[in-house]
């Protein structure tokens, strides 16, 4: 049985140069699990960093504020040649790019999220499918990001999680159905002959909700259940939220990122699908 990850997490190769950042893309992620930072190495070509930093303590106290993580890290002060910066969001809706019009994503984001009082509407476009996803992180996110990166714009996490479905039904004729965790709520999304078919997320409030929400698609849908999942993100392997799955399911498999980069070795201490949106950030352009 595979043992869980320990957290806080702290991984550097020797070959880190915190002088020489100017030769490195950061990628940020801020969530409701805490704050992970991955930095890639452009000369080397490869992640020699990552680091994740909870928001809860494992005695349950608070851990800090997104703000004072950030002010806190070494690396994050620094400049980087390019930073990206995921915030998931499960509220967030995805209209098709030729209908798209900017003026009216107040409109298109009310009428299918509602809009809370003060919320900051972002959008981002998306290449597969062609269509521009909007959400709106939290006021504590934006403010936490603005005071440090004002010229970087947020990214919802389908964004990295969609590059990363195009990228493994590329050979794929049938059926691609991903689940990705995050700590409050799950992604399901579901291509189908190189199209995505199904995309949507989940508030769960038990280990055991992801695997109703995701068979439950597949039952309207009419996919059978002997099909291959992937799951990535934050679920450890045989946590209730994995044996969940396998009780509907022998064809779970964890998703590793299928990027042109490499891991430095010191990655071999982690399950790469756990950090999947993290490291495929910087294939998105």
């Amino acid at each position: 049985m595979t043992t869980s990850q320990i957290y806080p997490l702290e991984l550097i190769d020797e070959t880190l140069d915190i002088n020489a950042t100017d030769n490195y893309d950061l990628t940020l992620e801020l969530s409701a699990e805490g704050v992970s930072l991955a930095v890639l190495d452009l000369l080397r070509g490869k992640y020699v960093m990552l680091r994740h930093y909870p928001r809860e303590e494992a005695t349950g106290g608070n851990s800090g504020k997104f703000r004072e993580i950030i002010d806190s890290d070494d690396f994050l002060g620094r400049k980087y040649r390019k930073t990206f910066i995921i915030t998931p969001a499960l509220s967030s809706t995805m209209i098709p790019a030729p209908v798209y019009e900017p003026g009216l994503k107040e409109d298109y984001f009310s009428f299918n999220c509602g809009q809370p009082a003060g919320a900051e509407i972002l959008t981002n476009p998306l290449s597969f499918p062609d269509a521009v996803v909007l959400f709106s992180p939290s006021g504590e996110i934006r403010e936490s990001i603005s005071a440090r990166w004002h010229d970087v714009t947020p990214w919802h996490h389908t964004k990295p999680l969609l590059t990363h479905v195009e990228a493994a039904c590329r050979n794929d004729d049938e059926c691609y159905i991903h689940l990705h965790f995050e700590r409050e709520f799950v992604t399901v999304v579901i291509a189908e002959k190189r199209n995505i078919t199904f995309c949507n997320s989940f508030g769960t409030s038990s280990p055991q909700d992801a695997a109703y929400f995701l068979f439950s698609v597949l039952d309207r849908k009419g996919i059978r259940h002997d099909e291959t999942i992937h799951i990535s993100g934050a679920v450890e392997p045989y946590s209730e939220a994995h044996i969940a799955l396998l009780n509907f399911s022998s064809g779970i498999r964890f998703a590793s990122p299928l990027i042109r980069q490499s891991f430095s070795y010191v990655m071999n201490e982690v399950h790469l699908h756990r950090w999947l949106n993290l490291f495929t950030a910087a294939s998105c352009e």
